[in-house]
C-alpha cells in the first residue's frame, strides 16, 4: 500500500511538473519572459535534473537576450547524469551560435541526432529553433525541422512556427506564411501562427490592413491572453483612434508582465491623446520613481511632446539624452528624424542636422523612406540658403532611388550648378540626356556647367551640347527663347573668338534677333561683324 502511494505521489508531481513546464512555455510565447523565467526556475529548483524545464528555461534567456545566462544555466544542468543529454546537447549548441561557434554548434546538433538516431522530432525542432539564432544556418534549421515533420507520429506545430521563422530569417515570406498555415492544420487554434502571418502582411504597409488586422484579431479570438496580438492592435490604434487603443491597452496590461516597459506604455497614451502636458509630467514622475530602471523611451515620450508643443531645444534634448539611454531594439528611424528636424528649427548647428538626417536614412531599410529623409534634408537645407548642403543632399537622392526619376535628375544636377559644382552637375545631367535624349534640359544644363569649366572656350567642351540642344530646342522657339538665346550667343562667341568666322558669329546673332528682335545687344554685335567683314582683307 505504501509502494501504490509512492508510485501515485511520483505520478503526480511528474504531472505537475509537465504542467508547470507548459505554463511556462505558453507564458514564453506571450513574450512574458519574467513570468515564464519564474516558472520555469521553480520547476527547476524543485526538479534539478529536469532537462525539459532547463531547456526552456534557457531558451526563456535565449528569447530574453541573455545568452550568457542560458549558457550558464545549461553548463549546471549537464553536470551529472544530464552530461550527454540530446535535447540540452542542443540548447548547448544554441549557445555555442550566439558565440560565433557554428562548427562546435554543429557538432552539438549532429551528436543529439546521433544519439537518438535521427528519430526523435523534439530533438529535430529543437535543433531547428536553435537555428533561428544569428550565426545559425537557417536552411539546414528547415531541413531538420522537415525532417522531423516525415517522422511517425509527428505532431508539434510549433515546428512549423519555427519553419516559418526560419523562412523569414531567409526573406521568404511566401514560405514562412505557408508555414505557419501548416502550423495551423495541426492546431487551428495556435495564436501564435496567426500573428506571425500578421506580422508578415503588417511589414508590406497600409495597403494590407485588412489581412494583418484580421489575422491579429483572429489570435485574439482563439487566445484572448495572447499579448503580442493585443500589444500589435494597440500600436496600430495609437496614432489613428484613441479610445481603441486604450480599450486594447487594457486589454494588453493584465497579460502582460508589470514594469517599466508598461509603464511605458501607459503614460504614452497621454500622447496619443493629445494631453501633451500631462504625458511629459507623467514619464518624468516615472524617471523620478524608478531611476536607473525606468523605460528609456520616457526621453523620447518627453521629447515628442515637447516636439508637439513647439519647444524644440526641449525636444532636441530630450532626444539626445534617449539616443545616450536607448538599447538597440527601441531605436526607429523616425526617432532621428525628430531630432533632424528639431535641430533644424533650432537653425544653430547644420551639422547636426546633417548626421541626425544621415542616421535617419542609415538606420531605415525602406527605399521610400530613405528617399523621404533625404528629400527633407535637403528642402531644408535649401530653405536655409545653404546651397552646398541642398546640392549635396539632391545628390544623395540620386544614389538612394534605384529608378531615378526625370525630377530628381534635374534638381540635383541644377542645385550642384547653382552651388558652383559644375563638374558634378555635368555628370548628373549626362546621366539625364542619356535616359531622356529628346528633352533640352541635359544637353542645356551640361552646355552651361561645361561652359564654366572651358571658360576660355579654348578647348571647345561646351560646343557638341549647345548644338545638340539648340537641334532640339528649334522644333518650338517660342518655348525656348531665352535658352536659344543664351546658345546662339555662346556659339557666336566661339565662332568669332576661337574660330574666327565672323559670317558663322554672325549668322547665329541673326538667330537671336529673329526670335527677339529688340534685342540690343545682339544688333550691336551684329553691326560690329558685319563692319569687320566689309573691310577687305589684307595683303
Amino acid at each position: 500500500m505504501k509502494m501504490r502511494f509512492v508510485i501515485a505521489a511520483l505520478f503526480l508531481a511528474s504531472a505537475v511538473s509537465a504542467q508547470t513546464v507548459q505554463e511556462g512555455r505558453k507564458l514564453l510565447l506571450s513574450q512574458r519572459y519574467r513570468s515564464a523565467k519564474e516558472t520555469l526556475e521553480k520547476v527547476v529548483a524543485g526538479a534539478p535534473t529536469n532537462a525539459e524545464a532547463i531547456y526552456w528555461l534557457a531558451q526563456v534567456n535565449f528569447e530574453s537576450k541573455n545568452a550568457s545566462a542560458a549558457k550558464e544555466i545549461l553548463r549546471k544542468g549537464m553536470e551529472g547524469a544530464n552530461g550527454s543529454n540530446p535535447l540540452l546537447l542542443v540548447a548547448m549548441g544554441q549557445a555555442e551560435l550566439t558565440e560565433k561557434k557554428a562548427n562546435d554548434a554543429r557538432q552539438r546538433f549532429e551528436t543529439a541526432i546521433s544519439l537518438t538516431k535521427a528519430k526523435d522530432a523534439s530533438i529535430l525542432t529543437a535543433i531547428g529553433k536553435a537555428n533561428l539564432e544569428d550565426g545559425g544556418d537557417y536552411a539546414y534549421g528547415i531541413e531538420k525541422l522537415k525532417l522531423a515533420a516525415t517522422l511517425k507520429n509527428f505532431n508539434d506545430p510549433m515546428a512549423y512556427v519555427y519553419m516559418g521563422d526560419l523562412y523569414r530569417k531567409l526573406m521568404d515570406g511566401g514560405g514562412a506564411v505557408s508555414s505557419y498555415e501548416n502550423a495551423l492544420l495541426k492546431d487551428p487554434k495556435l495564436a501564435v501562427a496567426k500573428y506571425k502571418i500578421g506580422k508578415i502582411y503588417l511589414t508590406q504597409g497600409s495597403e494590407q490592413k485588412e489581412i494583418f488586422l484580421g489575422k491579429f484579431n483572429d489570435a485574439i479570438n482563439d487566445d484572448p491572453t495572447f499579448a503580442p496580438a493585443l500589444y500589435e492592435m494597440y500600436v496600430y490604434y495609437f496614432f489613428r483612434d484613441v479610445v481603441k487603443a486604450t480599450d486594447y491597452f487594457n486589454k494588453y496590461k493584465p497579460n502582460a508582465d508589470p514594469g517599466p516597459a508598461l509603464d511605458y506604455e501607459e503614460a504614452s497614451l497621454q500622447f496619443a491623446a493629445g494631453d501633451f502636458k500631462n504625458a511629459i509630467a507623467k514619464a518624468e514622475a516615472l524617471l523620478t520613481a524608478q531611476g536607473d530602471k525606468a523605460d528609456a523611451r520616457l526621453y523620447r515620450l518627453k521629447a515628442y511632446s515637447y516636439d508637439k508643443m513647439n519647444d524644440s531645444a526641449q525636444a532636441l534634448a530630450q532626444l539626445e539624452t534617449f539616443f545616450q539611454k536607448a538599447t538597440a531594439d527601441q531605436l526607429n528611424p523616425e526617432n532621428y528624424y525628430v531630432a533632424a528636424v528639431n535641430a533644424a528649427k533650432m537653425k544653430s548647428d547644420p551639422a547636426k542636422v546633417d548626421n541626425y538626417f544621415m542616421k535617419a536614412i542609415n538606420a531605415d531599410t525602406a527605399v521610400a523612406n530613405k528617399l523621404d529623409y533625404a528629400k527633407k534634408a535637403a528642402d531644408f537645407f535649401k530653405k536655409s540658403a545653404n546651397v552646398a548642403q541642398s546640392a549635396l543632399w539632391l545628390t544623395r537622392v540620386l544614389g538612394l532611388n534605384p529608378k531615378t526619376s526625370k525630377v530628381d535628375l534635374y534638381n540635383a544636377g541644377f542645385e550642384n550648378f547653382k552651388a558652383g559644382q559644375f563638374k558634378t552637375a555635368d555628370s548628373i545631367f549626362t546621366v539625364y540626356k542619356t535616359n531622356f535624349p529628346a528633352e533640352v534640359y541635359g544637353h542645356y544644363w551640361s552646355f552651361r556647367s561645361l561652359s564654366v569649366i572651358d571658360s576660355t572656350m579654348e578647348l571647345g567642351l561646351a560646343i557638341p551640347d549647345c548644338e545638340k540642344f539648340i537641334s532640339i530646342a528649334e522644333v518650338d522657339k517660342s518655348k525656348n527663347k531665352s535658352t536659344l538665346i543664351t546658345a546662339y550667343g555662346y556659339l557666336a562667341g566661339y565662332t568669332a573668338n576661337i574660330k574666327k568666322d565672323l559670317a558663322l558669329a554672325s549668322s547665329y546673332l541673326d538667330k537671336i534677333i529673329e526670335i527677339d528682335p529688340n534685342n540690343q545687344d545682339a544688333i550691336k554685335n551684329r553691326e560690329i561683324l558685319q563692319k569687320a567683314l566689309a573691310v577687305p582683307p589684307k595683303k
